[in-house]
Formats: C-alpha cells, sequence, structure tokens
C-alpha cells in the first residue's frame, strides 16, 4: 500500500500535465502513485502519460466522458493507499509537501493526530501570494462548518483525506449534469469527522479560463445546488447560514420543478424563515434590475453610521 494516491480527472488538458508532473518529481522519500482519470479527451493525453510512467507509478484509466464526479470517484476506487488528494490540472505541488503531510498521519491508528481524516492547508498563487488569508490558528482541530465556514472565513485550502473515508463519501452523480460542488462531499464528511487546520501552503494554482473553478456551480448544475444547500441549511451551521441555504434549498428545488419542498427540507424549522429570504431575494433581484438596490443600501448605510452601528472609514 502507498502512503499516497494523486488523483487527477482530466478531459483535453494535456498540456497542463506536465506541471503536475515536475512538482511530484520534487516530492523525495514519500511513496506515492498517480492515478491520471482521463474523461473522454480528444487530446494525446494517454500518449503523454505513457512517457510519465517510466519515472514513478501511474496508473491511467480511460472512461466516456461523464463529468468530474464520475472520474473523480472511478479514482478514489482505484486508490491504494492511507491518503488520497484530488489534483487538478491547474494545480501545483509545493516541493516536499508529502513529506511534510505524511508527519501528520499515526501508523498505529492509521489516522492522523487526534483521530483527523484529514488535513487542510493553505494555497498560493503562482507569483507566491496567498489565495485568501491564513486560517485563524497555526495548527488547530475542528471542522470546517464550526471553524470556518460559521466565522465566515474566506480561503482557498487543500485537502489530504484519508483514502478510506473518500471511499466512503463519493461524489453524488446526477443524471444530465456533469459537475458538483465538492463542498457536498467536504460538509458531509465535516459532520462525522475532524480535521486538522496547519497554515502551511500545500499548493500553487494557476487558475484556468474555461477551468471548472470559473463556473457557477449552481446556475450550471441546479440539481446538485439544491441538494448542497438544503444539506447546508441545518446545524452546526449558524443561524444565519442555515436562513441563507434554506432560501436557496427553495430557489433551487423550484427551479427543478420539484414538489413537496417542504416535506423534503432538512430543517423544517427555518424554512418559514427560508421563504422569506427566498422572496427577499426576489425582491433584491428586482431592485437591481432597475438600479435601485445600490441606491437603498448606501441609504442604509449612511443611516447605520449616523447611528453609531457602523465606523465610518476615513
Amino acid at each position: 500500500m502507498h502512503q499516497f494516491s494523486i488523483i487527477t480527472p482530466t478531459y483535453n488538458r494535456v498540456k497542463y500535465l506536465p506541471r503536475i508532473y515536475d512538482s511530484l518529481l520534487q516530492q523525495n522519500d514519500v511513496d506515492f502513485e498517480w492515478i491520471i482519470v482521463d474523461d473522454g479527451s480528444s487530446d494525446n493525453t494517454k500518449e503523454v502519460v505513457e512517457k510519465f510512467k517510466k519515472t514513478f507509478k501511474i496508473k491511467y484509466y480511460y472512461q466516456e466522458n461523464r463529468g468530474k464526479p464520475s472520474a473523480v470517484n472511478a479514482g478514489i476506487q482505484m486508490a491504494d493507499s492511507y491518503i488520497s488528494t484530488y489534483f487538478d490540472s491547474d494545480d501545483k505541488f509545493c516541493p516536499n509537501i508529502l513529506k511534510t503531510i505524511w508527519k501528520y498521519f499515526d501508523a498505529k491508528t492509521k489516522k492522523f493526530e487526534h483521530e483527523c481524516v484529514c488535513v487542510t492547508g493553505l494555497c498560493q498563487y503562482d507569483d507566491g501570494e496567498l489565495i485568501g488569508r491564513k486560517f485563524p490558528h497555526d495548527y488547530y482541530v475542528s471542522d470546517p462548518i464550526r471553524y470556518l465556514d460559521n466565522k465566515n472565513h474566506k480561503s482557498d485550502s487543500s485537502e489530504f483525506f484519508l483514502t478510506a473515508i473518500l471511499k466512503e463519501y463519493p461524489y453524488p452523480v446526477f443524471e444530465n449534469e456533469k459537475n458538483v460542488s465538492p463542498s457536498i462531499v467536504w460538509n458531509r464528511i465535516a459532520l462525522a469527522y475532524k480535521t486538522i487546520f496547519v497554515n502551511i501552503i500545500f499548493i500553487e494554482k494557476q487558475f484556468l479560463p474555461d477551468g471548472l473553478s470559473t463556473q457557477n456551480y449552481d446556475l450550471m448544475y441546479p440539481i446538485g445546488a439544491e441538494i448542497f444547500h438544503n444539506e447546508a441549511s441545518i446545524p452546526p451551521f449558524r443561524l444565519k447560514l442555515q436562513i441563507h441555504h434554506s432560501a436557496r434549498y427553495i430557489f433551487f428545488a423550484r427551479m427543478n420543478k420539484k414538489k413537496n419542498i417542504f416535506n423534503n427540507a432538512k430543517n423544517k424549522l427555518v424554512f418559514p424563515l427560508g421563504i422569506c429570504g427566498f422572496f427577499w431575494n426576489k425582491f433584491k433581484t428586482f431592485l437591481k434590475k432597475f438600479g435601485v438596490f445600490h441606491s437603498l443600501n448606501n441609504f442604509l448605510i449612511k443611516i447605520k453610521i449616523k447611528k453609531g452601528y457602523i465606523k465610518k472609514f476615513k
């Protein structure tokens, strides 16, 4: 069994694979396998991967184009390791980062320290600029919901999970939708297990103009969006987020022409507030259409400053 499995779903991204390959060459004193799932590429991905195989263990699997969720599920099922991560075409490992992550793994328990199932670090751009901001602590054990989402902490992160956990929590696959927000899976894991958060940069990202990271998951994949927001409308999300997600759940359930929206709601207690949020969002859209929203918002900010609720920037 390998220490790591690096799973890369790819679709017509052959020119970016050498970037990942070069970063894997900089991982010393660790045993890893690179699993490349070719999701129906029409370029020469297979030929390029064959050249890579001369250096280290690579598993290449081709499937007809079914979308990223199907590809990552296929990759994790092929994984034979203790630790796995999903690694996109616009990613690049920092030198020797796998060796650093392995230090958090407990060989006796087959888990990370403190019985955790994930180690989460930071990401940066190619120029070295941090994406988002550092975590509140250099080392902390919690889960993304309580530690990050409930504190409104915005930062792009990189996760390394126990392989067994990713096998237990596959990506949901929906007919006619070839992608889904990974937050669905991360939230499901967060409800059951803990994560180690460290202020260490794991990867560099090169966001591609036509990459999946530039897509609006919700509007492009409404079935997945409905499920994501419904599942995120429950505790331990803070009440404000529960209401927000409940309103979004109602929006996408209506878009998907679902019946029994209330009966299928995960949090029926906040559902009435979610309805209020749903109509408030529709009202804001109406105001924006006629250019009224920003004027009204600026007026409310002036009132808050006058009343002392917020401070005026100098």
